[in-house]
């Protein structure tokens, strides 16, 4: 398991069972450990060179999260996707997304909009083949410039939570450059309905961003 490897002295930061969630919460979102990939504590505890017990307490933690699940006579593994769960988070992040956008259009400053125009230029290399991560920075970064125009500190606290629960699927969706490419000029598009106080033409597009992004994940998870 070396994409569980700590560096050393990282222990001296905070205590090892958050360590340990970290670093295997953060492997999974990132896809370095597969759903149904089992994660053994011994194996684990010799890793962080811990005890079973705050490897325990870190699985726990992410079994309560969703993360993992423990099945009879395989102990644990990482969880699968859950196609309901997946419209149901999609269904929640358009709502709430396009009521960012409506009250984004409205508040949004010079400064800010020539802040997504950077952002877009960026993720217009990703017609170049930039990887993944670059793609998934970029894309939080524009959401989080509208978010923020929005100035509705309510509706950003709920988007930072779901966004939580986002990370997984959008990393899935990005590992596919045909998909990177058009969430590039789709944004592209909607920095021009914003450019424009177009409100209309900007949710609409802001759902569709949304939609094909579910329906592309969607196809992935029914492949596998």
């Amino acid at each position: 398991m070396e994409e569980l490897f700590v560096p050393e002295g990282i222990t001296n930061i905070k205590p090892i069972r958050e360590i340990i969630y970290d670093h295997i919460r953060q492997a999974i979102l990132d896809g370095l450990i597969k759903p149904g990939q089992r994660l053994v504590e011994r194996d684990i505890a010799s890793r962080f060179n811990a005890s079973r017990t705050p490897v325990r307490e870190a699985l726990r933690k992410l079994e309560t999260e969703g993360f993992i699940e423990y099945l009879p006579r395989k102990g644990v593994i990482v969880r699968g996707f859950n196609l309901q769960e997946i419209e149901e988070i999609y269904s929640i992040r358009k709502s709430l997304e396009c009521l960012a956008i409506r009250s984004a259009i409205h508040n949004i400053t010079p400064a800010q909009i020539n802040e997504l125009r950077g952002i877009v230029e960026q993720l217009e290399q990703l017609e170049n083949g930039s990887n993944a991560q670059t793609a998934y920075y970029g894309l939080h970064e524009f959401d989080d410039v509208l978010i923020n125009a929005a100035h509705m500190p309510l509706l950003k606290s709920f988007l930072s939570t779901l966004k939580e629960s986002l990370q997984r699927y959008r990393k899935i969706n990005l590992s596919s450059l045909p998909r990177r490419q058009t969430a590039a000029r789709e944004h592209k598009e909607i920095l021009q309905a914003v450019i424009d106080r177009d409100m209309e033409r900007a949710e609409m597009l802001i759902c569709q961003h949304i939609d094909n992004s579910r329906n592309e994940l969607m196809k992935k998870v029914n492949q596998n």
